[in-house]
């Protein structure tokens, strides 16, 4: 608990600078007014803040290299809170994730190295995912490395970044909640 309540707390601290470097650039918080406002700020600075938010997303979506909490959570917590943390969790970051990124920084716009860094992303959680799912011995922990590719699954929709890309991402999380809540039912009613 105390890994999951330490690691989300920098992640929120980094993803908030990021944030606040948006804000200091635009002097704006609402969603078309920094993407109205990014368009006359160019280089590296929109990179930073790009990538401070990715940070914290990344955690809550559990993608690589922000997956370490993941694996010892599920393990740890009684497994209709993990089902719970499994789900609803990742919903909510990705249906926040997708709004930011394709409505502050969209394709034709300037800022779209977001991009690649999702697409990287993408490639190493499905990756790393699945290879380490393959050893392991406990239910709870394959099942916690299988939720980490799957987000790897998902933001390859995001990285489409348009709007069959984004579709298709709502469509696989809402199968992902239905099939992952059924896995963590059939690991209550077996451990019962």
């Amino acid at each position: 608990g105390m890994k999951y309540f330490v690691f989300g707390a920098v992640a929120s601290a980094v993803m908030l600078y990021g944030f606040s470097l948006l804000y200091g650039f635009t002097g704006q918080t609402n969603f078309n007014a920094l993407a109205a406002g990014l368009s006359g700020v160019e280089g590296p600075p929109v990179l930073v803040a790009i990538i401070l938010i990715a940070v914290g997303f990344g955690f809550k979506v559990a993608a690589v290299p922000f997956h370490f909490w993941t694996p010892d959570v599920y393990e740890g917590a009684p497994t209709p809170i993990t089902g719970y943390i499994s789900v609803a969790s990742k919903a909510a970051g990705f249906a926040v994730l997708v709004r930011v990124f394709n409505v502050v920084f969209p394709v034709p716009f300037q800022h779209s190295e977001w991009v690649n860094l999702v697409e990287t992303l993408s490639i190493v959680t499905m990756t790393l995912g699945n290879i380490l799912a393959i050893p392991q011995t406990n239910i709870k922990r394959m099942l916690a490395y299988s939720s980490i590719a799957q987000a790897g699954y998902v933001l390859i929709g995001v990285a489409a970044a348009s709007r069959l890309g984004v579709t298709a991402a709502i469509f696989y999380l809402g199968i992902y909640v239905l099939t992952n809540l059924s896995a963590f039912a059939v690991v209550i009613l077996v451990a019962n």
